[in-house]
């Protein structure tokens, strides 16, 4: 996020991506298909040249979806200012939403047994006017960024709040 995506006067509090614990499930699969391949291509009776031509090709493919995992994961970023917050996702083309604080009605925590074991879990928030709730998923120590959420909230709604931690 750049600070040109900022309201007048907004200030960045928080900003995390998701989890970390995303990217193992896909990346240890990629790294288990790209063993077995090379695996595969090292047993089958193929010209030295080739074999080697093609077991690079195997590399280079893994480490090529492995980046586009990172780079996925690092494109979704959740960001709290002290005016809204804010959704972000996308590589190449961005996709945006965002809540005003002043607008949050609900804000509701889970964490399942991985969760609370890794340091992650969902938070879910509804607000005035909006159909639905927005859930973050995958959040790094969501009882953090809930309690920011809240002292927000609640510096908002004091006299002369300007939503100054």
């Amino acid at each position: 996020m750049n600070a040109s995506d900022l309201l007048p006067g907004e200030r960045i509090l928080v900003r995390s991506c998701r989890h970390w614990v995303v990217l193992l499930r896909p990346i240890a699969t990629t790294i288990v298909a790209a063993v077995v391949l090379l695996v595969v291509l090292t047993l089958l009776p193929l010209a030295g040249e080739l074999r080697l031509f093609l077991m690079l090709g195997v590399a280079l493919a893994g480490i090529l979806i492995i980046n586009l995992y990172y780079w996925g994961w690092r494109a979704h970023e959740y960001v709290l200012t002290d005016q809204r917050v804010i959704l972000n996702e996308g590589i190449v083309s961005k996709f945006s939403r965002s809540i005003a604080i002043d607008r949050i009605q609900d804000l509701t925590t889970f964490q399942g047994l991985w969760g609370r074991t890794w340091g992650f879990g969902d938070i879910e928030l509804e607000s005035a006017g909006r159909e639905g709730a927005e859930m973050l998923s995958t959040v790094p120590r969501p009882q953090q960024l809930r309690n920011a959420i809240f002292a927000q909230i609640e510096a908002r709604r004091r006299p002369g709040g300007l939503g100054t931690p």
